[in-house]
């Protein structure tokens, strides 16, 4: 049987084994991996041993053993003396030191067989070096966002056991006992943000999808597996289900609204692991967790050119490069896919996942946000309040329309790119075309944007008739700051979905004259209907989300009025 876990990985990490330097003479340099899009060599690239030494394993080729083995020495450039990493060389972010702990407890543990002993017990002091820093450091008052105690658990976990720490394994429980009280009625973990504990305005709490998806659920599932807690592995199956509700129905993780959406791509987000090492790890609990891995992994799979995955699915057709960090990273969610025997699913029927027939509107009060299923049609509006000089929408925005004819329609980006975290973002090539893909009203005054996708005070309406949806929103144009525009301007947008097109109405109040409504549409075949919209559509791209679109804009006739409508 075909496997594309397997397949997928070996692309991945020949071509990281490709980009690996050697031979330099100069260790600093010896065994790091270069980036093709951000010319570095990003710290966090030790995360690849354990993919390779798993390839290692099953193929018998010494060149996976050897590029571990080399990773490992260069990982002695971002060590410092009190066993803790750097996130990158110009970097003093050292929370990740949890990852590269887990990845080499897992590589030690699975495949620490295939090294010569005198390696093996430099790997486990270092292993237990870095142990000891995360113990003194990562626990619930550390000043980052909730993924990091959550890791944490995973590894006190297995550091526990490895080296017969009792003390470690407590600090596994309460880190995990502090975690699973964050999670929201509806199944979403909150504090992925800072505060932490903020509860905004609109009864908001920090939440993010891809960090739940990819890295916090997933090592969840490893401290729940270490420790041998059934119940929660129960309950966390009843919280991977829910989950399921933001996937999309290709395999893409819906993070068009969330609390760090400036790392948002369309499969995940662009420096954690992947949603494998939660669903195919537990894909023996439900038959959706294995068909929700497959989708998200075909989907990578279709991200992939030239042996790396690239921040999106129009990265490699507008020309712009792939950062390594994807492909390192999310190789180890392939690996603990592969360690729990996951293999293509062939041709078979898919299994239906929460997505496939969701409720057809549907509010998530923590994140204010609306998600609504009308025919094919499934889409995302949002008013979420937390964080947004991060980049995402709010006031009432659109933030995703997908057709399952069509696929993504419109995937809101943030709303301003701004290197929110340098290293871990690129920055655009073509910078000409380089514009956002959040639907929005807007006025320009300079470099000064008015916009109602950042009206944070906006109302925002929502019913359900027979065959159709409504939403309302009344917002103001406002700048980031919230300071609204001068003379003032507010626009009142009516969305109505129906099995056969996607209504948008507007009117506008106040100062419109220069106003436009800016609809950036994704898929080609998508047919906008509107008598206000401009000729000749730009072509434009963003690397938040990895998109190409047209940008239709939409000016209000004299009393303030347009209409637009799509079909597919």
């Amino acid at each position: 049987m075909a496997n594309l876990y397997l397949d997928l990985l070996t692309t991945w990490c020949d071509r990281l084994v490709s980009l690996q330097m050697y031979g330099t003479g100069d260790p600093r340099l010896d065994g790091g991996i270069l980036c093709p899009a951000c010319k570095i060599m990003h710290g966090r690239a030790d995360n690849a041993i354990r993919p390779l030494m798993l390839l290692a394993d099953r193929t018998g080729d010494p060149r996976y053993l050897t590029a571990a083995m080399r990773l490992f020495d260069w990982q002695a450039n971002m060590l410092c003396d009190d066993g803790s990493l750097y996130n990158d060389p110009n970097s003093e972010w050292r929370g990740i030191t949890v990852f590269s702990a887990i990845g080499l407890c897992e590589a030690l543990d699975r495949y620490g067989h295939l090294l010569p002993p005198a390696v093996r017990g430099q790997w486990e002091a270092r292993l237990a070096w870095m142990g000891s820093w995360l113990y003194e450091t990562i626990d619930e008052d550390y000043p980052t966002n909730i993924n990091y105690p959550v890791s944490n658990a995973a590894a006190m976990a297995l550091l526990g056991r490895k080296f017969d720490r009792p003390d470690y394994i407590a600090r596994a429980r309460r880190l995990a006992a502090y975690s699973m009280a964050h999670f929201t009625p509806e199944g979403l973990l909150w504090g992925e943000g800072r505060p932490r504990e903020a509860l905004t305005p609109r009864g908001c709490r920090p939440v993010d999808i891809g960090y739940n998806a990819e890295e916090s659920l997933p090592a969840l599932v490893l401290y729940a597996r270490e420790s041998g807690e059934d119940g929660l592995l129960t309950r966390l199956t009843d919280i991977l289900l829910r989950q399921l509700e933001f996937m999309i129905p290709d395999g893409g993780w819906d993070n068009s609204f969330g609390s760090r959406n400036n790392k948002w791509t369309y499969w995940g987000s662009r420096t954690s692991d992947g949603c494998q090492g939660a669903y195919a790890v537990l894909c023996d609990l439900h038959p959706a967790f294995a068909e929700a891995a497959l989708r998200n992994t075909r989907l990578l799979a279709a991200c992939t050119h030239d042996g790396l995955l690239h921040g999106g699915l129009h990265y490699h057709s507008h020309g712009e490069p792939p950062c390594v960090h994807h492909t390192i990273t999310h190789a180890n969610a392939l690996a603990a896919a592969l360690e729990c025997g996951a293999k293509d699913g062939g041709e078979g029927p898919a299994v239906p996942l929460p997505c496939d027939h969701p409720a057809p509107l549907r509010h998530y009060p923590e994140i204010d946000t609306w998600k609504i299923a009308v025919g094919d049609w499934h889409a995302t509006v949002t008013g979420y309040d937390f964080g947004i000089d991060a980049g995402h929408a709010t006031g009432g925005t659109l933030t995703l329309l997908w057709h399952r004819r069509l696929g993504p329609v419109i995937a809101s980006s943030v709303v301003d790119y701004r290197l929110v975290e340098p290293l871990n973002m690129q920055l655009p090539l073509n910078r000409a075309r380089h514009r956002p893909l959040t639907p929005r009203v807007e006025r320009l005054s300079g470099k000064r944007r008015y916009a109602q996708c950042y009206d944070t005070r906006a109302d925002i309406r929502a019913e359900q008739s027979p065959g159709a949806v409504s939403m309302q929103v009344d917002a103001s144009l406002v700048d980031l700051e919230q300071v609204p525009a001068d003379p003032p301007a507010t626009c009142r947008l009516s969305y109505r979905f129906t099995a056969n097109s996607v209504e948008i109405l507007g009117k506008m109040e106040g100062r419109f004259d220069d106003a436009v409504f800016v609809l950036p549409i994704i898929a080609e075949g998508a047919i906008v209907e509107s008598p206000n919209a401009e000729p000749d559509p730009a072509h434009i791209f963003f690397l938040t989300g990895g998109f190409g679109a047209r940008e239709v804009r939409i000016r209000p006739d004299p009393d303030g009025c347009f209409e637009v409508r799509i079909r597919a």
